[in-house]
């Protein structure tokens, strides 16, 4: 379904019955890496996804991709849906976008999924590698960008067994517009730290991180999962940054029992 938002439309996918999770994306990617799950989360919940504005098949409007912005655009979504509570997921940058719900809307939340992503706001050379980025993809170097970002998105072993995850999430982010990979990372770069919220955060709460992640490390999930008053970890074997689409199983079954048993 298509839903229309301060003129806007977003692409929304809903199956499933139980208790409803609506998941995010991360960068440069679509809800297209939560397919594989689908499956398995339907078993035993109601999996709602969206394109986030400007990605897959949602409108691509001109300007900044504010983590706020995105953030009202998924309460908008839910409010479609009729839904009061829901788990929300977000995978890195949806995980941004999900702590901004939480920091605006927390009594929306019954529950929390955050996928390879986290709290702190960019360090001052993540800021700078950002800036960095923006110029090269305002330069025409596009291309040079996704060649040297897209695989980090995986893990050594799905580019060695699996190489037509590389494929598909490469052909995802071929489908983006340079406006809007340069708006996001604007968007990212300055998006607020999410740190403080943390210890009020008391919801159950997945914390999900591939093994072999290179731009989220293992270390770092666990303290987040750490952090939380309710936090719990689940580290995929075998997987990187976008554990959705490398070991789908693993994930796909691990939201559903947490859905079954937490909520």
């Amino acid at each position: 379904m298509r839903v229309t938002i301060s003129g806007s439309a977003l692409a929304v996918e809903d199956g499933g019955r139980g208790t409803p999770v609506l998941l995010l994306h991360g960068f440069p990617m679509s809800s297209a890496i939560f397919a594989p799950i689908r499956p398995f989360v339907e078993r035993s919940g109601r999996l709602i996804t969206m394109d986030l504005r400007g990605f897959g098949a949602s409108d691509a409007p001109q300007g900044l991709y504010g983590m706020d912005d995105l953030a009202e655009d998924v309460i908008r979504v839910a409010d479609h849906l009729g839904l009061e509570r829901f788990v929300l997921g977000g995978h890195s940058l949806g995980g941004y976008v999900a702590f901004r719900v939480a920091a605006r809307h927390r009594h929306r939340l019954s529950g929390l999924v955050l996928i390879d992503t986290r709290a702190a706001a960019d360090t001052p050379e993540g800021v700078e590698r950002r800036r960095a980025t923006i110029a090269t993809i305002k330069g025409g170097g596009r291309s040079t960008f996704l060649d040297s970002f897209l695989p980090m998105l995986v893990g050594p072993v799905t580019r060695d067994r699996k190489p037509e995850v590389m494929e598909q999430l490469r052909a995802i982010a071929a489908g983006i517009p340079d406006h809007v990979l340069t708006g996001c990372l604007e968007g990212m770069m300055t998006r607020p730290d999410s740190r403080g919220l943390l210890a009020g955060l008391d919801l159950p709460t997945l914390v999900i991180v591939g093994a072999q992640d290179p731009v989220i490390p293992p270390d770092e999930a666990r303290a987040l999962a750490l952090a939380l008053p309710r936090g719990e970890l689940l580290e995929v074997p075998d997987a990187g940054h976008t554990p959705t689409a490398e070991p789908p199983r693993i994930v796909g079954e691990a939201i559903a029992r947490f859905l079954a048993e937490q909520l």
